[in-house]
Order: C-alpha cells, then sequence, then structure tokens
C-alpha cells in the first residue's frame, strides 16, 4: 500500500491538472488554483490530451469534469486507477460537476476518487479540500480487480449507505404516524363537533329547550315527561 502523490505536499508544491470542457470554468479554475500559489496548473479540453501529458509527467493532483465527451471524467478516473498507469495511478482525483447526485457521488469515490465538489465551487471550498487532501493518509491499495482504491473505502461507503437508510426508514415512520395521529385528532374532533349540534340533555330534555323557557315552565316540562325535579325529591 502507498499514500497518494499529494499527501505530505505543501500547497505550493502541487502540480495540478484540470480537464474541463468548458472554457469558462477552466479559466475560473486555473485563476483559483493559481490565487493558491501552486507550483503549476495545466488545463485540458478533453481526456485523451490530459492523459497523454499525464503519463509524460505525472501530477500531484487531477480536478476534472464528470460529463464529458467523447471519454467521461468516471471513464478517465478508471483509466488512471488501472495498475498499468503506475504512477499515475497514485494521482488523486476531485470531481467538480454540475450533477453532484448522491448516486453520482456514491459511484465516484466507490471508483476511487477523492472527493466530489459542486458547481459552482468557491475559492473557500476548493481551498479546504485541497488543504484536507495534503493530509490525508489513507493508504492506496491494489483490489483484485486490478485497480487501485483508496483503503476501507468500501466499507466506508456501505456504512453511509446504511446510516443514510435507517434515517429514511425513521422519516418514513415519523410521517405514517404523524399522519396517523392527523387522522385520530380529525375524528376526534368531528364526533364533538356532531354531539355539539345535537346539544348537551340534561334530564332528557336539551339544554337549549331549558334556557329558552322561564324556570316554572321549564320544570312543568320536565314533570310533564316524567323526569322528577329536585323539589320533587323528599329525603328519608
Amino acid at each position: 500500500m502507498k499514500h497518494h502523490a499529494a499527501f505530505g505536499l505543501s500547497m505550493e508544491d502541487i502540480d495540478a491538472v484540470v480537464v474541463e470542457d468548458s472554457k469558462p470554468m477552466q479559466t475560473i479554475l486555473r485563476s483559483i488554483l493559481l490565487s493558491f500559489k501552486v507550483a503549476r496548473v495545466r488545463v485540458f479540453d478533453s481526456v485523451d490530451d490530459a492523459l497523454e501529458a499525464s503519463l509524460a509527467e505525472p501530477p500531484n493532483v487531477i480536478l476534472t469534469d464528470w460529463r464529458m465527451e467523447p471519454t467521461s471524467g468516471y471513464q478517465f478516473l478508471r483509466l488512471v486507477r488501472h495498475r498499468h498507469m503506475e504512477p499515475l495511478c497514485f494521482v488523486p482525483i476531485l470531481f467538480v460537476t454540475a450533477h453532484g447526485t448522491r448516486p453520482l457521488v456514491d459511484k465516484a469515490l466507490r471508483a476511487g476518487a477523492h472527493h466530489v465538489l459542486v458547481k459552482p465551487v468557491s475559492p473557500s471550498t476548493l481551498y479546504k479540500r485541497l488543504r484536507w487532501l495534503l493530509t490525508d493518509d489513507r493508504p492506496m491499495t491494489l483490489e483484485h480487480s486490478g485497480f487501485y482504491n483508496i483503503y476501507g473505502i468500501h466499507k466506508t461507503m456501505d456504512e453511509q449507505a446504511g446510516k443514510m437508510q435507517s434515517l429514511a426508514g425513521a422519516r418514513l415512520y415519523h410521517r405514517v404516524a404523524t399522519q396517523k395521529r392527523a387522522e385520530v385528532e380529525d375524528a376526534v374532533e368531528a364526533a364533538f363537533e356532531k354531539k355539539a349540534e345535537s346539544g348537551p340533555v340534561f334530564a332528557g330534555v336539551k339544554k337549549e329547550e331549558v334556557k329558552a323557557q322561564p324556570r316554572s315552565a321549564a320544570a312543568r316540562h320536565i314533570r310533564n315527561a316524567g323526569y322528577a325535579t329536585v323539589k320533587d325529591v323528599k329525603l328519608h
């Protein structure tokens, strides 16, 4: 096992290669990297040109787009990580893409990328990632497939996927529980509204009827209905 090509270097030692088919983005990334006072920045429009130049003079870090024609950034990563590409196979690769979806990030990191940045990337974010990269001591290991990869990356990604699945399950449970609670509250509220519409009954007489009549009339109404009032009850 061996460390990647940028491990232990200072920012001023970095020889960076940028692979980007957008001219404006090339200019932005070059300007940002030069503001960090890196030793060298080489910019290429295509994977083929970048690969040829990198094989002749391996850089310390590669920044590449994901979607490019005719060769994509992912294909470039796989080419670089093959054991026959040594010493280029040890160069860390950072993707700078406008399509930073979770499946893309998972695919890139499992294939040997060191990080994925989403456009538009700020100078401070790129600087932090590069500083992190210079101290990233995870070794590169040769897999049975014949490609180099970051040691332990699959285990790390599997653990993260498990946490995300657990979190998704917890969110689903909370959503279902909240929905059931809302249904129960609606049912209870509807029941109370129905009872309020019928009016509460006191001794066989609706409360509204009692209030609407004089007290004596109300008492007669109760007697006529066959219910006793308090005065009718004799204590023994």
